[in-house]
């Protein structure tokens, strides 16, 4: 990557409402790599930077799917147990 590139994202704010939203664990490395991702900008190695902005972009994927997987999982499970009954 030359030095005139763009500076990759860091998804930082994603990471941070897929931790909230989602699936807490998975959010936390997600958000750890996009701090990550962040300092190397800063330190002005992109390389390193687009580096943990592609860890960043993986982890917050997996964080929305198994989020997504456990709230589908959580309703199942209650309507099976009949909690939506009337």
């Amino acid at each position: 990557m030359s030095t005139t590139d763009a500076p990759p994202r860091t998804y930082l704010g994603w990471s941070l409402a897929a931790t909230v939203l989602c699936f807490l664990p998975l959010g936390l490395v997600a958000l750890y790599q996009g701090y990550r991702a962040a300092q190397a900008i800063d330190a002005g190695d992109l390389d390193v930077a687009a580096r943990r902005s592609r860890r960043a972009r993986r982890w917050l994927i997996a964080t929305l799917v198994v989020g997504v997987l456990v709230d589908l999982l959580l309703v199942v499970v209650l309507v099976l147990l009949g909690a939506f009954a009337t």
